[in-house]
C-alpha cells in the first residue's frame, strides 16, 4: 500500500497549534464543563454512513468510532483497527481490531459490526453514501471477534483511507437491527467519545462525554452546538458570548479579531476546493461556452476579496501540492479568449448566451457573494447567469434528479489526500456527485479506481485532469480556507481535512 504525499498536509497543518481562550468558567484541573461551537448546518441525518456532505462530520465524529483515524497532517493511524494490510493485487484487506472498544449502550464492538457496517447494511438495501466506497466489497470474513478481511469484487487501492473518509463509522449491528433505518436517523447510537444528550433539529446538539469511552478522553465535558447558519450571525454569538466558538467566518472578520485585545482567529488551509460544476448538457454541451466560462474568471481577484489573498488559485480539482496535479500546466484567465469563444458560438455582450446557476449562501464565507461575482465577470464577456440560492442538500436532491442547474458553486472535500477522492468522484457519472457526465469521462475514470500500481494510478490522474481542464468541464477556483473565531483561554489543533476534534480543544 502507498502512501500519499505527506508534504502537502504538513503545509495544510501549518495552523496547527495555534493558542485559542479561556473563559472564567473553566475548570482549572484540565476539565472544561462546557464548550460551545456556532455551526453552519445541523446534520441531514444521524444515520453516519447515510451521507458523505463534509460539514456534519466533525459533529458525526463525536458519537461515532472510524476503524482508521488521522493525525492533523491526514497520516492515517490505528483506531478500532489496530492493523491492516492491503494484498498486493489490491483485492483484500486484513484487519484487526481492538476487543475493549464498547458502543454508549455497554455491548462490545466486534467484527461482525465492522462486517455490518461495510457489507452486510447494502447487501440488505439500506441506502447510504458509504456504498459509494464500499461498494466493491463482495464478502467480509469475520475470522474473530477481532480480525476480519474485507475482499473485493476488484482492485480497491484506497481502501485504507476510505475507513478514515466522511460517513465511514462502525455502527452497531444489534441496534441497527433493532431500531431500523428510521431510528438510525434520528436516535445515535456509536462507539464514540460522546453520547447525543439533546436535539432540537436546526438549533441546538448538545452532546455529553462518554467516561468509559476506549480512547483519548476529551477535556470538554459537555460540548454544543448552536447551529446558526449564518455567517454574520455566528460572530455575533461569539462577540456576545454565547458561543466560544465560531467556524466559518468571513475572511475579513477573521483579520479584525487577530488584531483584538479579546478574540483569536485562524484561517486554516484545507484538503476542500472551492469550484464551479458544469453540467455536460444543457447550455454547456457547447465547448466554447464552457471554456469563455472558465477563461473568464479572475480567480485572483476572488482569492483576494473573498480570503484575503490567502486562498491558494487552483486549475485542477485538487489542492496544491496533491498527487494527481498535471505538472507545468495551468488555465489562464482571459477575458478576451471568452469573447473569442462564445463570438465563434454566436453569442456576445449584446447577444448574451443565457444559463442557470446555483449557489449556497452561508454554507462556507462568502460563497454567495463570490457566486454574485462570478456572475459579473461573466457578464462582461457575453454570460448571462440566472443565479438562485439552494442549501447543501438541495445541491444533493437536485443533482440525483438531474435538475442541478447548468453551474453551480460548490465545495468539495478531500480528507484521503488521494485525487480518486476529488477526480475520480467528481466524474464517475456512477456516483452520486458527478455534474459533467459523458462517456468519454467515464471511460477515463473508470479504470483508474481498480488500478492496482500507484504509480500508474496517479499518472492517469494527471492526465485526466489535464483533459478535463481542456475540455472545461469544470472550473477549479481556490482551494478552501477553515476560518475559526475563538476566545482566549482555549487551545485548538486544527485537521487539514477541517474536522473540529473535541480531544484537540483544550484549556490553556
Amino acid at each position: 500500500m502507498k502512501d500519499i504525499d505527506r508534504r502537502l498536509f504538513m503545509k495544510l497543518a501549518g495552523a496547527a497549534g495555534c493558542a485559542l481562550v479561556l473563559r472564567p468558567d473553566l475548570s482549572f484541573a484540565g476539565e472544561i464543563d462546557n464548550i460551545s461551537i456556532a455551526w453552519m448546518t445541523d446534520p441531514v441525518t444521524w444515520d453516519p454512513n447515510q451521507r458523505l456532505s463534509p460539514d456534519p462530520q466533525s459533529i458525526l465524529k463525536t458519537v461515532f468510532d472510524q476503524p482508521l483515524d488521522q493525525t492533523p497532517d491526514l497520516t492515517l493511524v490505528p483506531s478500532v483497527v489496530t492493523e491492516w494490510k492491503l494484498a498486493d493485487d489490491g483485492l483484500s484487506l486484513h484487519v484487526k481490531l481492538r476487543d475493549d472498544v464498547k458502543f454508549s449502550d455497554g455491548t462490545r464492538l466486534t467484527a461482525e459490526d465492522f462486517a455490518y457496517t461495510y457489507h452486510q447494511r447494502f447487501v440488505k438495501g439500506d441506502q447510504v453514501d458509504l456504498v459509494v466506497g464500499f461498494g466493491v466489497v463482495s464478502d467480509i470474513e469475520v475470522i474473530s471477534p477481532t480480525e476480519a478481511v474485507m475482499r473485493f469484487s476488484k482492485p480497491f487501492p484506497t481502501a485504507a483511507q476510505w475507513l478514515a473518509f466522511s460517513a465511514s463509522y462502525i455502527v452497531s449491528k444489534a441496534y441497527a437491527e433493532k431500531v431500523g433505518i428510521q431510528g438510525m436517523q434520528t436516535n445515535p447510537m456509536g462507539s464514540g467519545p460522546y453520547m447525543l444528550k439533546e436535539y432540537k433539529r436546526d438549533s441546538r446538539i448538545v452532546l455529553t462525554r462518554r467516561d468509559d469511552y476506549w480512547g483519548e478522553k476529551p477535556s470538554i465535558k459537555q460540548l454544543t452546538f448552536e447551529i446558526i447558519p449564518d455567517p454574520t450571525a455566528r460572530l455575533a454569538a461569539l462577540e456576545s458570548g454565547t458561543v466560544d466558538i465560531a467556524m466559518e467566518l468571513s475572511i475579513r472578520d477573521v483579520k479584525r479579531l487577530q488584531k483584538s485585545g479579546n478574540f483569536n482567529a485562524i484561517a486554516n488551509p484545507i484538503a476542500r476546493i472551492i469550484y464551479v460544476t458544469i453540467r455536460a448538457d444543457g447550455t454547456f454541451a457547447d465547448r466554447n461556452i464552457r471554456l469563455a466560462a472558465a477563461h473568464a474568471v479572475d480567480k485572483k481577484l476572488l482569492s483576494k476579496a473573498f480570503f484575503g489573498g490567502e486562498a491558494a488559485t487552483i486549475d485542477f480539482p485538487t489542492v496544491p501540492g496533491m498527487p494527481g496535479s498535471p505538472k507545468n500546466s495551468s488555465f489562464a484567465y482571459d477575458p478576451a479568449k471568452s469573447k473569442e469563444l462564445l463570438a465563434a458560438s454566436g453569442y456576445s455582450t449584446d447577444k448574451p448566451v443565457t444559463l442557470s446557476m446555483a449557489t449556497t449562501n452561508g454554507q462556507f464565507p462568502g460563497d454567495y457573494d463570490m457566486a454574485r461575482a462570478i456572475v459579473t465577470m461573466w457578464e462582461k464577456v457575453g454570460i448571462k447567469a440566472n443565479l438562485t440560492v439552494i442549501t447543501e442538500a438541495q445541491w444533493y436532491e437536485l443533482n440525483a434528479s438531474g435538475k442541478l442547474p447548468d453551474a453551480s458553486l460548490f465545495v468539495w472535500e478531500n480528507g484521503t489526500g488521494d485525487p480518486e477522492l476529488f477526480t475520480g468522484h467528481m466524474f464517475n457519472e456512477e456516483m452520486p456527485f458527478a455534474t459533467y457526465r459523458t462517456p468519454e469521462v467515464t471511460a477515463r475514470v473508470k479504470p483508474l479506481f481498480s488500478e492496482p500500481n500507484y504509480e500508474k494510478r496517479i499518472k492517469g490522474y494527471e492526465e485526466l485532469n489535464a483533459y478535463l481542464i481542456d475540455e472545461g468541464a469544470i472550473i477549479p477556483l481556490v482551494q478552501a480556507i477553515q476560518t475559526i473565531g475563538y476566545r482566549k483561554g482555549l487551545t485548538l489543533t486544527p485537521w487539514a481535512n477541517g474536522w473540529i476534534r473535541p480531544f484537540a480543544i483544550k484549556s490553556a
